[in-house]
């Protein structure tokens, strides 16, 4: 009896071992299958952005995984229904789990078959886990680039040949592929360039502003700037006729301070000198500024018709008139006038000066009430000491449109019309763009002139350099 329940009791005993070693056994492999089933997928890095691949261009990829360690990274590229692989590692060595790993890639576009324009970068990483019926997680990654293999060559092709200091000067030149941006340098100021008007495609013009001061020799630099690689110049020497800028004395009176300190921004509107030397200075400058942001968009073709119309009044200022601002018989300030003053009648009707896109319609510092129209190719006018503004950004105007009324807003002393033109955001003399010869002769007979010599085979010499001489001449007669 006693042997029988010794026997019962081993039994049960070895039960709750094999039970139990059962168990345990169970719980290493749902450990381990939980551990290798991961709930993370690879990650991928591309630690070389790349946007534009050029004819031998390299790369690094780094991948990791967290859970379970990689493993193989492949990477591929597309264009068109060509796809190769370019790189392909698997792992051991290496991949342990949460270790990252590089992987160098070179990409050479022309050793495929590739060409210019657009491919994918495809990068795929797998890990160790039992996912997917024990073939891994996976995670992508693609990257849209551009194929670029021809360099940028930059050829000038004409320019203005009569030129004025604080005027408009035109350059056309040629580009043998589509870059990021292309234009000019003047000093350290870029202006951006256009598609020709009258061109073929990979003809550019840019208007650009021909400095006040400095010598009548000067150079500017046409650039062009690709996607990828060294940005491409070219010097291009000019000559402007000097000009001799009218000076003129502005006395100040406490009453006209006093409207300044009210009517404008100022720290401390107590103290009436400071108050206006804040507003024509720093307030002056924020506006020029602001300028240039607004004219840093501009229609690709050219909006206007003709020459600009004249408002109808008397010139007060002149652009280009060196101010000297007296207080109490004492020098307190100087700056330039970069815009043509015409009085009228007191809120007379003030027209648009030629076709555009109004861009601004609001108060704007020390010009007041100011609308600037948009004419395309970088080329913008503006109407500033509004009293009122009938017009709205985004409205289309036509020459001879009514975009508000004369007024004394901002730092106008009397009714008038403050009129400018500007490039790209830099002032330049508004009375060459009310001159139809001028704007025939210098801006669109030379963009037109270089279509005229590209379409016929002699774009090495183009049809308004042929006439250089003759139009000189008869452009210093109408100057002088």
């Amino acid at each position: 009896m006693g042997k029988m329940l010794k026997s019962r009791g081993g039994r049960k005993f070895g039960y709750v071992i094999w039970g139990a070693a059962g168990l345990a056994l169970l719980a290493v492999l749902v450990w381990l299958a939980v551990g290798r089933l991961d709930f993370d997928n690879p990650t991928i890095t591309l630690k070389t952005p790349v946007e534009v691949v050029g004819a031998k261009t390299g790369l690094m990829i780094e991948a990791a995984d967290l859970s379970s360690g990689l493993k193989e990274v492949k990477v591929t590229f597309s264009q068109g229904d060509q796809s190769k692989v370019v790189a392909e590692r698997a792992f051991p060595p290496g991949g342990d789990r949460g270790e990252t790993v590089e992987v160098p890639v070179t990409l050479a576009p022309q050793a495929l078959g590739f060409k210019e324009g657009k491919a994918t970068l495809t990068v795929e990483a797998r890990d160790r886990s039992w996912r997917n019926f024990f073939q891994g997680r996976t995670a992508s990654f693609k990257q849209e680039v551009v194929i670029d293999l021809v360099p940028v060559s930059l050829s000038f092709q004409a320019t203005s040949h009569l030129l004025h200091a604080g005027g408009t000067g035109t350059i056309c030149y040629r580009l043998n592929k589509e870059v990021k941006e292309s234009g000019v340098l003047v000093g350290n100021r870029f202006y951006r360039g256009f598609p020709n008007p009258k061109g073929t495609k990979g003809e550019y013009v840019v208007l650009f502003p021909v400095p006040q001061e400095g010598p009548a020799a000067f150079r500017v630099e046409l650039v062009a700037r690709p996607s990828l690689g060294n940005e491409v110049k070219q010097v291009v020497s000019l000559h402007a006729k000097p000009r001799k800028w009218r000076h003129d004395n502005i006395n100040l009176n406490d009453g006209f301070l006093r409207k300044v300190a009210t009517s404008l921004p100022v720290p401390n509107p107590n103290d009436l000198l400071g108050s206006y030397l804040e507003v024509n200075r720093n307030l002056r400058r924020t506006n020029h500024e602001l300028f240039q942001k607004i004219a840093s968009q501009s229609s690709p073709q050219p909006l206007w018709s003709g020459s600009f119309r004249r408002f109808f009044g008397k010139p007060m200022a002149r652009f280009g008139d060196r101010r000297t601002y007296l207080y109490q018989n004492k020098a307190v300030d100087q700056q330039t006038h970069l815009g043509e003053d015409l009085a009228s009648l007191v809120t007379s009707p003030v027209y648009a000066g030629n076709n555009g896109v109004v861009v601004y319609a609001e108060p704007l510092g020390i010009y007041g009430h100011t609308v600037i129209l948009d004419h395309g190719l970088g080329v913008f006018s503006s109407y500033s000491h509004l009293s009122q503004i009938d017009v709205k950004v985004g409205d289309k105007v036509n020459k001879g449109a009514v975009l508000g009324r004369t007024g004394t807003t901002g730092l106008a002393a009397g009714d008038h019309l403050h009129f400018a033109i500007n490039l790209q955001g830099e002032f330049v003399d508004p009375l060459e763009w009310w001159d139809p010869h001028w704007l025939k002769d210098q801006v669109e007979g030379v963009w037109a002139g270089t279509a005229t010599a590209a379409a016929t085979g002699d774009a090495s010499k183009p049809a308004k350099e042929k006439k250089k001489t003759k139009k000189t001449r008869k452009g210093k007669k109408k100057r002088n």
